[in-house]
């Protein structure tokens, strides 16, 4: 623990920032002493959004779901609770706005729903935030698996017929999904290691599994897990299924999330192409993503061009987005983005308005924090982003399975700007921690980016790391970072933080 006192009248995370970044620019921290302060206080806000309590006010009818409930219940008392995320979801059209759904505190439920408009899903009860989970059941079970032919390779027994994203053992760590690239040679290829794959002999590495998702595929999952039968070896086994949790509909506006742990969906958390007055809060999201959204050479969009399979797996997305509000989550071990609006190419009308991200911890995605508006589109007439607010947030650790096990390699960043629209007004970063990532701080695709104001930001990185490419020119970690950002404008009062690791 640091020995760095914060002042009495400290008490939110902008504040926190604030008076850390004084302390280190004043000569009060050194860099040792600041990254101790930036842990330390990085578990005291995860703790504090593990254990929000839930403050809800509900104006319409407020139903309960519970693990001893009945689907045959009314579900408008803890007493007569419903009990599975299926009922939730036959509920979509029948639920008005100004009601509640609550799932009690310290249960799983398994399944995905879709999001009503005007509702508010939370938690009640004492305990941890429930925890709704995508995948179907706890696969740490011997009679699930079964020794194949090959040294170490187990095959799961049961139907796969989704594609599978992740694998996770007790909820700490997960193997390495094989992103197997069917070339237009008839070659085969481990695309992350670029080595020859053809089948489950091949799974040579411990926990790496592979599966041939594809429609001509058998869809059967091989996991390589060298000290035996995996169900006799961990309390938990989850695996990320092709789906998205929480689905945000075309005209589900006023939807909020709260007080929810989301884990296991291998497209995302929660998404929708438009949502107007969405609020995600007090939520954790965590092992989300890896399934395949394309895989080399498929038509349907610009991802033709890519030599590599392209998965997905972001935790908050939302495309045409209004009035967006994401704040005091802790979101970590995202394929993908933590938290995005974007929409790809094309010509569609999007206009993307009021979007704040705020005092949120984001760890250990390959993307933050992404916005991102289609290949080569930037200049489109009929699309626009403005007043976009990143504040006050901790982004650390810029990486995660997804960097691990990616097959397009080098692109991991703690905000991912994608060809930026060129109508981007009124878009501010300010008083976030930046601290440390697999690759860049920053990414920006193109001059668009230069409507974003930078401004008082805390940048830890390695020396001589990747900065950010922005305005056409890339920017190295070093002593002259911050001269060399401040002269082209788009960077007020940065504090860089050049470590040795």
């Amino acid at each position: 623990m640091s020995e760095f006192k914060f002042s009495a009248n400290t008490d939110t995370q902008g504040d926190y920032i604030k008076e850390i970044k004084a302390a280190y620019d004043s000569g009060v921290l050194t860099k040792e002493q600041l990254s101790a302060v930036i842990e330390d206080i990085s578990q005291k806000r995860i703790c504090e959004i593990l254990n929000t309590k839930t403050q809800v006010s509900v104006s319409g009818t407020s139903y309960y779901v519970a693990a001893n409930g009945n689907d045959e219940n009314d579900g408008m008392s803890p007493e007569s609770a419903w009990q599975t995320v299926s009922k939730v979801d036959s509920m979509a059209e029948k639920l008005l706005p100004g009601d509640a759904v609550f799932f009690k505190r310290g249960e799983i439920f398994r399944g995905i729903f879709a999001a009503a408009p005007g509702v508010t899903y939370s938690a009640f009860g004492e305990g941890e935030k429930p925890r709704i989970y995508v995948w179907d059941k706890n696969s740490a079970s011997p009679s699930l698996w079964e020794k194949t032919d090959a040294p170490g390779v187990w095959y799961y027994k049961e139907d796969c017929e989704l594609d599978i994203g992740n694998i996770v053992f007790d909820d700490e760590f997960c193997a390495r999904k094989i992103y197997k690239s069917f070339e237009h040679d008839g070659t085969t290829l481990d695309y992350h290691k670029q080595r020859p794959f053809t089948d489950y002999h091949d799974l040579t590495e411990d926990f790496t599994f592979f599966q041939d998702s594809r429609p001509e595929g058998d869809k059967k999952l091989y996991l390589r897990c060298n000290k035996g039968n995996p169900g006799e070896l961990f309390k938990d086994i989850e695996m990320s299924k092709r789906l998205t949790c929480i689905r945000i509909g075309k005209q589900n506006d006023g939807v909020t999330l709260d007080n929810l742990r989301i884990s296991f969906a291998g497209i995302h958390g929660a998404a929708g192409h438009y949502g107007d007055n969405i609020t995600v809060r007090n939520c954790e999201f965590k092992w989300i993503g890896g399934c395949i959204q394309f895989q080399v050479g498929e038509l349907k969009s610009f991802f033709i061009h890519r030599t590599w399979p392209t998965p997905l797996g972001n935790a908050i997305e939302l495309g045409q987005a209004r009035n967006f509000n994401v704040y005091n989550n802790y979101i970590h071990q995202c394929y993908d983005a933590g938290i995005t609006h974007q929409w790809g190419p094309g010509t569609d009308p999007i206009h993307a308005r009021d979007i704040h991200y705020y005092d949120n911890v984001i760890t250990d995605c390959v993307y933050a924090i992404e916005i991102f508006y289609g290949e080569s589109m930037h200049k489109i007439s009929n699309r626009s982003c403005h007043n976009t607010l990143i504040e006050n947030n901790i982004l650390r650790n810029g990486g995660g399975f997804g960097h691990d096990a990616r097959p397009d390699r080098g692109v991991t960043a703690l905000i991912r700007y994608g060809r930026m629209l060129a109508d981007n007004k009124d878009h501010i970063v300010r008083n976030n921690i930046f601290d440390r990532s697999r690759e860049y701080m920053i990414t920006a695709q193109n001059d668009g980016m230069n409507a974003a104001r930078f401004e008082d930001n805390l940048y830890i990185h390695k020396e001589g790391a990747k900065f950010t490419n922005r305005l056409g020119g890339n920017f190295i970690t070093s002593s002259n970072v911050k001269k060399e950002l401040e002269i082209t404008g788009t960077e007020k009062g940065m504090t860089v933080v050049v470590t040795e690791e």
